[in-house]
């Protein structure tokens, strides 16, 4: 539980800091150039990338352009199955080796918690006694305004008017049941044009359901606490989302009407307080700084151009953003038999189960299949022609199963491995493998078809984990391999991470 709540938070932090990094690059260097509904979606999305605990794997994701290691259920290598059973050929499939153990995991994953559950619980407090406040308020009715204000911006949903000391500007509350909340004195204080105006304001953040962006804003704020750039883009957020309501308002209104509400907007902000910060609750502030962009932007209004391609570049980024790198499917590579093992081969694949540790220097084929046999006791067989005598290998292995340093070390001479009743036979390779396309084409599974023997794989080059069944050991294989260099890597490690066995093969010529 502790590892898989790491390893979502770990992902869900550097995917979300991604986003919301392009995000506040794009809103700085496209704000005042791009209409701020659509850097507030921009900004939307990130959030949403910050919560997203799963996402939907897919072969356009943008994290498929990062390197990530295979994943996918451990799968059993079967060399000991009881006498009664038929022999089953041993199963290979690819998957990522367990994390570590990092023992300080758990202190880091509690602090995290502890700050989350903070800001969570703040917020959650602040909305109950803000609720509590407006159990005061009263009701009044804006009759015609307020539907006329409804029609300008098409909106159908009902919304109740309240006048409350609970605010100190026109605010918009909740989202399943929205208020519309309008502080002391503000009908006497303003003309009804200029109450119009505000209606329309707060019924664009109805419009565009900034409550619950609010909400899913500050949920991302909470759980990323520690993320500085998050909240850097909630204050963003919060800036285009208010120039973005003013965008709908202005286009609601006939030109000539612009100035008149441009003026109210100023006067508003100038005359009342800030509203507090509750998540269900969105009103008409603004800092100095969004204010001088509010009145250069309300002053050169123009109707958006452009919004479908807009529309579309959210969408193609959201697409891409929002959907994880597609797993590769597990390369299973089986030793494919015409029948099935016969008992005296599988005792053969059996005795190579043991574990063997060897140190060669410039060791040829010969040498190294003796050192095989001196450690299992199993004897193998050259096809005539099939090693090349100039081969040089360098192997150092340490409690690494036979069967692996067999493998490995043929693979890596170019040769492939055939069980038979009476040992092993080394075949040359050239001849009798073929390349098997696997998933999206580019990953090659490499199978070694032997007359008369079935299919015989080559190692695994990736990522691996194997579990031995015949003696009930259970461990993960990491495979690194550089085929420029003609060198491999191999580390066996524990179900708790631990590395049990490591090997290393070179090939020098």
């Amino acid at each position: 539980m502790t590892a898989a709540l790491a390893s979502w938070l770990f992902a869900a932090t550097w995917k979300g800091s991604l986003l919301v990094a392009f995000a506040l690059v794009v809103h700085r260097v496209a704000r005042n150039r791009i209409p701020s509904r659509w850097l507030c979606a921009l900004l939307f999305v990130a959030m949403l990338r910050l919560l997203a605990p799963v996402a939907p794997p897919t072969t356009f994701s943008v994290f498929n352009l990062v390197p990530a290691a295979e994943s996918g259920p451990p799968a059993e290598l079967e060399m000991g199955p009881a006498p009664e059973r038929v022999p089953r050929a041993p199963l290979l499939v690819r998957t990522a080796a367990p994390p570590p153990q990092r023992p300080w995991m758990p202190l880091l994953l509690g602090l995290w918690a502890a700050g989350a559950a903070f800001f969570l619980t703040r917020a959650v407090v602040q909305t109950i006694r803000f609720r509590r406040r407006l159990r005061s308020a009263r009701a009044v009715d804006l009759g015609s305004l307020l539907d006329g204000c409804r029609d300008a911006l098409h909106l159908r949903r009902g919304v109740r008017v309240a006048v409350t000391e609970a605010v100190a500007a026109p605010s918009l509350h909740g989202w399943l049941r929205p208020m519309l909340l309008l502080p002391e004195g503000f009908l006497e204080s303003f003309s009804r044009e200029q109450l119009r105006y505000a209606v329309l304001h707060e019924l664009a953040h109805l419009r565009r359901s900034d409550v619950l962006v609010n909400w899913i804003a500050t949920a991302a704020a909470a759980l990323h606490w520690f993320n500085p750039l998050v909240h850097v883009a909630l204050a963003r957020l919060a800036e285009e989302r208010e120039l973005a309501c003013d965008e709908l308002a202005l286009a609601a209104l006939r030109a000539e009407e612009r100035q008149a509400y441009g003026g109210t907007v100023l006067e508003i902000v100038d005359r009342l307080r800030t509203t507090q910060l509750v998540p269900a609750l969105v009103g008409m502030t603004a800092t100095p700084q969004q204010l001088k962009r509010r009145i250069v932007m309300i002053a050169s209004f123009k109707q958006p151009r452009y919004s479908i391609l807009f529309a579309a570049l959210v969408v193609a980024v959201g697409l891409v953003t929002l959907t994880d790198a597609q797993a590769h499917e597990p390369q299973v590579m089986h030793f494919k038999t015409a029948a099935p093992l016969s008992p005296e081969a599988h005792a053969i694949v059996q005795s190579l189960m043991k574990p063997m540790s060897v140190d060669l220097v410039s060791a040829n084929v010969d040498v190294t299949l003796a050192s095989i046999t001196s450690a299992t006791g199993v004897r193998f067989t050259v096809a005539g022609g099939a090693a090349d005598p100039a081969l040089r290998m360098n192997i150092k292995a340490e409690n690494v199963p036979a069967h692996m340093v067999l493998i490995e070390s043929m693979s890596a001479a170019g040769l492939a491995v055939k069980f038979t009743d009476t040992g092993v036979e080394i075949l040359e390779e050239s001849a009798v493998h073929e390349r098997v396309p696997h998933g999206d084409g580019e990953r090659v599974m490499i199978m070694r078809k032997i007359d008369g023997g079935g299919d015989h794989p080559l190692p695994l080059r990736a990522p691996a984990h194997v579990r031995g069944d015949g003696d009930r050991r259970q461990f993960s294989v990491l495979v690194d391999a550089d085929a420029s260099k003609d060198v491999r890597n191999v580390t066996l490690r524990s179900e708790d991470g631990a590395t049990t066995g490591t090997m290393r093969i070179e090939v020098v010529k």
